[in-house]
């Protein structure tokens, strides 16, 4: 292995021991242009591919995670903690969770909310959502940035990035997908505003009312 091939599989690389004891066993991602980033598990097992890009918010990753826009992306969030505030019913942007993986450099332990219902991690399980834990995050946000969004995958089960990288390199190009075919309603819908939060309604006005 040459000076380059090392450089890409270690830069930013780590081994899993600085992120939460909440997480689960080992996990890779892997971009097309060979850079390897080790992790921990979080989330579902397994594997997963789609478009590296990341998110720069704050807050919000529940609406982050189940916006439609986000299919078949691999989402990596620039902020250091995520899952502080759990997971309820109340605030998703559709009806699952689109993102194709999830990135995090450090998942919260123990959410604190009085909405929470369940834990991010719980939810990326139900849903089966494969998730990785590293603390690379800022390397892997700026080679995005400076390369631009890519194809990758994380996989709890593959440990040869070799390997995995060989598979990514076999998938489809985001470029030309008809998306909106996959992620759009299949029947028509009526959101309305909380019934507590609805105003009194004025209209029509009451005909016995006293004009001045």
């Amino acid at each position: 292995m040459n000076t380059t091939e090392k450089t890409q599989v270690s830069t930013g690389s780590v081994e899993g021991e600085n992120v939460s004891e909440q997480t689960g066993g080992p996990a890779v991602l892997v971009l097309e242009d060979g850079r390897v980033f080790h992790g921990r598990s979080f989330g579902a097992a397994g594997e997963t591919f789609g478009e590296a890009v990341f998110n720069t918010g704050m807050t919000g990753y529940q609406e982050t995670l189940t916006d439609p826009s986000y299919h078949r992306q691999i989402v990596a969030m620039t902020a250091p903690h995520i899952g502080n505030t759990g997971v309820n019913d109340d605030d998703p942007e559709s009806g699952r969770i689109w993102v194709a993986g999830y990135v995090v450099r450090e998942p919260a332990r123990i959410p604190s909310n009085w909405r929470a219902q369940r834990t991010l991690d719980e939810e990326l399980r139900r849903q089966g959502v494969v998730g990785i834990a590293l603390t690379g995050t800022r390397a892997l946000t700026r080679h995005l940035r400076d390369r631009g969004a890519m194809r990758a995958a994380i996989s709890t089960v593959e440990t040869d990035p070799k390997a995995l990288l060989a598979r990514i390199q076999e998938q489809p190009r985001m470029a030309g997908s008809d998306l909106a075919a996959e992620v759009s309603t299949d029947v028509p819908y009526e959101v309305l505003p909380p019934e507590a939060s609805r105003p009194a309604s004025t209209w029509p006005p009451s005909t016995s009312a006293s004009r001045p």
